[in-house]
This record gives C-alpha cells, sequence and structure tokens, in this order.
C-alpha cells in the first residue's frame, strides 16, 4: 500500500509541476525566399546576424529567421502555397499570379529592392559586344535566357521584346540561373541575358554591350516585394512584427556608408567573389532599398498594369488596399525610432 501511496503522490507531483510551468513555445521560423545575391540581401542579412547579434535583439526569442534560395520569383509561388516558405520574394506579375492562379489570400508586406530608381542602378540586358544582335528586333528567331518565366527578370525582359514589336513566338526563352548566364552568352547559347551587378566587369572589358535597362522597359519598377499569406500573418503578427524591427535595423546598418567594407567583407563570404566586384554594394551603382523597407505600391501597380496592356500576363489585379499589409513595418519602424 505504503508503494502505491508513494508512486500516486509522485504522478500528482508531476501533474501539478507541468500545470505549473507550460512548456514555452519554440521561436516561430521565418524562411524568407531570395533569388540573387547581393541584391536580395537576406544572405547577407543571415551573416550579418552570426556577426553582429547585437543588431537582431528579438532574433532566437520570438523569431528565428533564414534565407531560402530559388531561381526566381515563380518557384517561390509553389513553395508559398504549400507552406513551405513563410515570406516570398515576388516580382509584380508573380502576384498578380499568385492571386489569379493559385487564389492566395496574399498581403505584400515589405519592399526587396527597387530598379530603375534615379541616382541608383537598373537591370541591365546585354548582348555579345561582336555579336549580331544589334537592335531588340534583332532578338527575333534566338535565344534569351531567363532564370525563371514569369520572375522581374524575365517579365521586364518580355515587355521590351513586346514594345519592339516581338511575341513570345518569336524567340526562345532558355532557363539558367543567373550566375551561370555570362558563360551562356560567351559560348553563344544564348543571345541575351540580365547581367547582375557583380558580373558588370564583362562590360568594362568589352566583351558585353548593353542593350537595354529594366528602366528603358519599365520606368521605376518595384522589382521585388515581400509577400505572405494572409493566414500566416493572422497566426504569428507579433512575431512577424519583430522580425521586421530587427530586418530594418539590419538593413539601416547595412546601407549606411561607415559600413561599407564590411558590408562587402560579408558578401564576399557569402558570394565567393572578389572584392572589386562588390565595391559596388550600397552605391549608387546598386538597386534602391528603402530604409524603412516600405515598397513603392505605384510602381507596382504599373507594372502589372503595363504587363496586362502587353500580353505578358493575362489577368491582372489592383493591389491596394485588399492585397497590401503595410501595419507590420510600420509598427516595427515605430520601435526603432520611436514614433
Amino acid at each position: 500500500m505504503g508503494k502505491f501511496i508513494n508512486a500516486a503522490a509522485m504522478v500528482i507531483a508531476v501533474g501539478l509541476l507541468a500545470g505549473a510551468a507550460p512548456a514555452k513555445a519554440d521561436p516561430f521560423k521565418i524562411r524568407v525566399g531570395w533569388a540573387t545575391t547581393p541584391t536580395h540581401v537576406q544572405p547577407l542579412i543571415d551573416e550579418l546576424q552570426k556577426r553582429h547579434p547585437e543588431v537582431f535583439p528579438r532574433f532566437g526569442k520570438s523569431y528565428v529567421a533564414e534565407g531560402m534560395r530559388f531561381n526566381g520569383s515563380t518557384p517561390q509561388l509553389q513553395a508559398l502555397a504549400i507552406n513551405e516558405l513563410e515570406l516570398a520574394a515576388f516580382g509584380p506579375s508573380v502576384v498578380s499570379l499568385a492571386v489569379n492562379n493559385a487564389h492566395l489570400d496574399l498581403r505584400i508586406v515589405a519592399d526587396v529592392f527597387q530598379d530603375g530608381v534615379p541616382g541608383h542602378s537598373s537591370v541591365r540586358y546585354v548582348v555579345l559586344a561582336d555579336g549580331p544582335v544589334k537592335k531588340v528586333e534583332d532578338l527575333k528567331g534566338r535565344r534569351v535566357g531567363t532564370n525563371a518565366i514569369g520572375s522581374f527578370g524575365d517579365s521586364t525582359m518580355r515587355v521590351m521584346m513586346r514594345k519592339h514589336g516581338l511575341s513570345d513566338k518569336d524567340f526562345t526563352s532558355i532557363e539558367v540561373g543567373l550566375g551561370n548566364m555570362p558563360a551562356m552568352l560567351q559560348e553563344s547559347k544564348v543571345d541575351l541575358i540580365a547581367l547582375i551587378p557583380p558580373y558588370r566587369y564583362y562590360l568594362a572589358n568589352g566583351k558585353f554591350r548593353l542593350l537595354f535597362t529594366g528602366h528603358d522597359a519599365q520606368g521605376i519598377s518595384q522589382a521585388q516585394i515581400f509577400a505572405m499569406r494572409a493566414d500566416v500573418i493572422a497566426e504569428h503578427r507579433a512575431a512577424l512584427v519583430d522580425f521586421f524591427e530587427d530586418h530594418i535595423r539590419a538593413l539601416r546598418w547595412m546601407i549606411d556608408p561607415a559600413h561599407h567594407d564590411e558590408d562587402v567583407a560579408i558578401a564576399m563570404t557569402v558570394t565567393k567573389a572578389k572584392k572589386e566586384d562588390l565595391d559596388y554594394l550600397f552605391s549608387e551603382e546598386d538597386s534602391y532599398r528603402d530604409p524603412d523597407a516600405r515598397p513603392n505600391l505605384e510602381a507596382t501597380q504599373h507594372a502589372i498594369d503595363n504587363d496586362l496592356s502587353l500580353g505578358v500576363i493575362q489577368k491582372g489585379i489592383t493591389v491596394a488596399p485588399k492585397y497590401v499589409d503595410l501595419s507590420m513595418i510600420e509598427d516595427a519602424k515605430k520601435r526603432i525610432d520611436g514614433k
């Protein structure tokens, strides 16, 4: 009988302890999509967090975050739809595809980067300097490199083609990683590529020639926005505000000219590229990133409308107010700035 009483007492004691101290919830894990770095800064932010954890006071408490690489915007759409990605980096046309084709209850929540902003760079579309393509019309019947059908770079290229009388059937699209594009062009496997900034030396050494820029095609463009599912926001909003507080603080840290040398060192670690190929970071030669992570909704809508009018996409959307939620970055900014 004594053994039974002792055993029962132990069970009751364990139960009381369990009730008195409920298990602490794990931090919300945020997987952040990206396609090319350092233009997409998430891999740099991941490295910055390791080097300067003081910039990320909320990390590891309410949330943890890590970048996930994709070939472009469109592959992220599938991952977002099946809950294998929390924060997707979408081009404007993919926002429309997510709503109209994937039927996602989507929200634009923050800026990733903008293209063609005065005082900053624009994506460059290049051809071989000594090749047969002298003007956009010469691309008829030729092959063009694209990182992902429907991505920002792809849609912008197609807009320019449409403006010069070329439809999708007039050229062949070959999907290739942005880092492999220069080699594909040099070997004449494609006739046009989008040249990302770390490879701009191909223009300087005269091997490639600029054919047009993203600004030529679209003007000022919200090249990439961060988008999330509305149900994920509703369930984890507090942790997401914490994430964006740290994200904005990290972004401002990197934009600060005083940290330029360390920015480059971080980018060298992440990309394995040479210092001289990354020295443009966060300068006039780089894309624009809003220091408050605020997207340009007018430019986003313009790109969607332009893509629709030229037949790049089949159905558009009006992004604001239904598909926009900037309250998280606004709350995060208030915490940082105290107002």
